[in-house]
């Protein structure tokens, strides 16, 4: 049986990288991405903060998949942000 990946994080320092990147990054010229999410998080109606949730999630997964793109597409050109 193979390792879940939640429980082998050593090969994951990447991943985990950009996540951070991406949840404490500016989401407007004033605020970051997490002061958002923490507030979405005290709406305290339970719908609106489930679709909310569902929302984060989402755009998290989005992001994930879209850098480990990046970096494949990095590989396969040899490109990389500091070309």
């Amino acid at each position: 049986m193979t390792k879940h990946p939640t429980n082998n994080w050593n090969f994951h320092d990447d991943a985990e990288d950009a996540f951070v990147k991406w949840f404490n990054d500016f989401y407007s010229p004033y605020t970051f991405r997490s002061e958002w999410f923490y507030g979405d998080c005290k709406v305290e109606d339970e719908k609106t903060r489930e679709n909310m949730m569902y929302g984060w999630i989402h755009a998290s997964f989005v992001a994930g998949w879209e850098a480990a793109h990046y970096v494949k597409l990095e590989e396969q050109t040899g490109l990389t942000d500091n070309d």
